[in-house]
């Protein structure tokens, strides 16, 4: 959807995406309506609730407090009040206990309940006439953006907001899905009795008169569309869930499951409603949690199709029928609805077909610039199995570059690939609560080397979730009783030339060979500002970091200074995201006035992974890295807000896939990895001095 597309249309996906767990494109989509209808409140409020769900918490609070007009109305605030009133007052007054709570210390002792009375009675005479946009979509928008920021951080008063936005819809607009959030919400603020009365209060409201039949009826039960019919039957489950009737809740929520096309989006929804229950101590049967188990992600992998004539046959044009029926049989038992794969022509390029055909959202990952990528992976296959990928390239959900560069020979980019697969398969799965298989169709004897399936199978750090296709048993089934393609004839060397010392294709690139390493860009906010005699006290300052930064166990295999510039090249995501945590704790705990320096000053922080040059500067003899990545490094730099450290999609991808990995290796030594960053997306970033737009992650300890 782009220029053109009405306001209701972009609403419309931007929802559909963040249902769909897709909030990473969700964000980027709203960014992009909001250019269209910078007056809207409702894309404001998508763009703010998508952000959270990406992990950009501290900024969606940033932007939540920046809008206008968003402070409550007064009706709820009224409302809190008397209920303060109505709790308390009586037992202070007797000095009692007050209802549902302990005992009640007496007046002047400084009560939290008299201090958030008097938040209340101030927030209702700031009140403006009009206050808040009462319409039900606005106000259910903000109670699920402060319901979400409640899960992220905990802050009670963000929970009651979302109660009472929910509430105020509920009982103003009769919306009996606000009146369940309400109840819901009621219960995890620890009023189980007063969340109960609302849910009994929204059974009335739709007319539900059916007991224990299971079968709804009045506004819960008579939706016809298919989301609309799911969320409502889940709604009644939920409301008979809160009042005790646990039979009826398990029939309602089975009947919404067994519609047409239920999308794993509402299933995970309500999974995560009955898990904050559960955690508030309602009694959730464990069948319920069953039911609504986390959508399955799948990677998939696997050889290659042969080129015409190979001598050794690994995977012949033979067994393609054969492939795909034993990868249709594995999906129809693991059932996923998410893939990430590349798309070579054989394995890759069926599975990410299967998967299109089942209607699953696939994600393609490619390891160099696609012409390149059909060159070298799919035209060999022929021109069916080059239209098959492109046609591929138009179904599929995204389109994902390892590097946008060539190819240029470098085989170690397939290895690559498949780390950011393996990033951005995980990412995702953290954010759905789950975690990936691997589908991979192997052979045993095959090649190994770097990004082959063997390559893959040995760095998978799972083995109960890695499910193999034998290519030898499919391929001695299939070719059993066929005869072998004679081998295409080899033409005989031509007189007086050496073929021996004639080199490869490849060989015949003078481009030096690329190596993977991550890379960091600094840059002191402040530096030109100081003036000559505080220059002698700044290196000074320098000299200290610098003694922090040898206390790391791995040394960067190069690091580069110019000026206020620091350019630092490192071979792991992991060593090089410790290195920069350690330059940024560094300058917030030491004191640049020690050393006769002004106190504003502070860092920015780039990170990037991808193919670079190594080699000597042909005029000073010293260690360079150099090519493309590194000048887009540079330009992820000048967007970092100061003490902020911002990463590129490669390196948070490859930064994951390190980490699972390092997993692994503790697991049969008895430790577990303890979490040490976090991960905040920010949505698709303008980089400096016009070098585009690229995904951008904000990462702190």
């Amino acid at each position: 959807m782009g220029a053109g597309a009405t306001e209701g249309g972009w609403i419309r996906q931007i929802e559909g995406l963040i249902e769909g767990g897709q909030c990473f494109l969700a964000y980027d989509r709203a960014d992009q309506a909001r250019q269209a209808y910078p007056d809207s409140r409702r894309l404001q409020l998508l763009s703010i609730l998508a952000l959270m769900r990406s992990g950009g918490i501290t900024e969606a609070r940033k932007l939540l407090a920046a809008l206008p007009g968003v402070e409550e109305p007064a009706e709820p605030i009224a409302a809190r009040i008397l209920d303060l009133l109505r709790e308390h007052l009586p037992a202070v007054l007797r000095n009692e206990p007050a209802r549902d709570g302990p005992a009640v210390t007496p007046p002047g002792t400084g009560l939290s309940w008299i201090e958030d009375l008097a938040r209340q009675l101030r927030s209702l005479g700031q009140q403006t006439p009009g206050g808040t946009p009462c319409d039900p979509e606005t106000l259910e928008l903000r109670a699920r953006i402060h319901a979400e920021l409640w899960r992220q951080q905990g802050n009670p008063q963000d929970l009651r907001q979302g109660r009472d936005s929910y509430l105020r819809a509920f009982r103003s607009h009769h919306r009996c899905s606000s009146g369940v959030h309400a109840a819901r919400l009621t219960w995890l603020l620890g009023e189980p009795a007063r969340a109960t009365e609302i849910a009994r209060e929204v059974q009335a409201t739709a007319g539900d008169k059916t007991g224990k039949s299971g079968q709804p009826g009045g506004a819960l039960g008579h939706a016809e569309g298919g989301k609309e019919r799911f969320f409502t039957l889940a709604d009644g489950a939920e409301c008979a869930l809160l009042t005790g009737d646990r039979e009826l809740a398990e029939a309602r929520y089975r009947q919404a499951l067994a519609g047409d096309r239920v999308h794993y989006g509402w299933v995970l929804e309500v999974r995560h409603r009955l898990l904050a229950l559960q955690d508030a101590g309602l009694n959730v049967p464990p069948s319920l949690l069953e039911l609504h188990r986390p959508p399955v992600i799948l990677i998939g992998g696997g050889h290659p199709l042969d080129p015409p004539g190979a001598l050794h046959p690994v995977f012949p044009a033979a067994c393609e029928a054969a492939v795909r029926l034993a990868i249709q049989e594995h999906l129809d038992r693991l059932a996923p609805q998410i893939g990430y794969s590349s798309a070579a022509a054989g394995s890759e390029l069926l599975f990410v077909e299967t998967m299109l055909e089942r209607d699953a959202e696939v994600h393609l990952v490619l390891p160099f610039s696609t012409e390149d990528f059909i060159r070298e992976r799919v035209a060999p296959a022929g021109p069916r199995w080059e239209r098959r990928f492109r046609h591929a390239l138009k179904l599929v959900a995204s389109v994902t570059h390892a590097t946008e560069e060539p190819y240029l020979g470098h085989d170690w980019l397939f290895r690559f690939n498949n780390q950011i697969i393996d990033g951005m398969a995980r990412l995702r799965a953290d954010l759905l609560g789950t975690a990936p298989y691997l589908l991979l169709v192997w052979d045993y004897a095959a090649e190994l080397g770097a990004g082959t399936a063997a390559d893959l199978m040995d760095h998978w750090p799972d083995v109960g979730r890695l499910r193999l296709i034998d290519l030898d048993a499919v391929r001695c089934s299939q070719l059993r009783e066929s005869v072998s393609p004679a081998p295409i004839p080899v033409a005989p060397p031509l007189p007086g030339v050496d073929t021996a010392a004639m080199p490869s294709p490849n060989c015949l690139r003078r481009e030096p060979q690329r190596v993977l390493k991550t890379l960091l860009f600094a840059d002191l906010v402040g530096f030109s500002k100081l003036r000559e005699e505080e220059l002698p006290g700044f290196w000074d300052y320098l000299a200290q970091i610098q003694r922090r930064l040898g206390q790391i166990s791995t040394p960067p295999d190069l690091v580069e200074s110019w000026g206020d510039a620091l350019y630092v090249v490192m071979s792991s995501a992991r060593a090089l995201l410790r290195h920069a945590f350690v330059l940024q704790d560094s300058f917030s705990r030491l004191d640049p006035r020690i050393h006769g320096l002004p106190e504003h000053l502070s860092l920015r922080i780039g990170l990037h992974a991808g193919p670079v040059y190594t080699g000597q500067h042909p005029l000073t003899g010293r260690p360079i890295v150099y090519g493309s990545h590194v000048s887009r490094t540079a330009r992820i730099e000048p967007i970092a807000l100061p003490g902020k450290v911002y990463a590129s999609q490669q390196f948070v991808a490859l930064l994951t896939s390190e980490e699972t990995a390092n997993a692994a290796t503790l697991g049969p030594r008895g430790q577990t990895a303890s979490p040490w960053y976090a991960c905040e997306y920010l949505g698709y970033q303008p980089l400096a001095k016009n070098y585009g737009k690229m995904p951008v992650y904000h990462l702190l300890p």
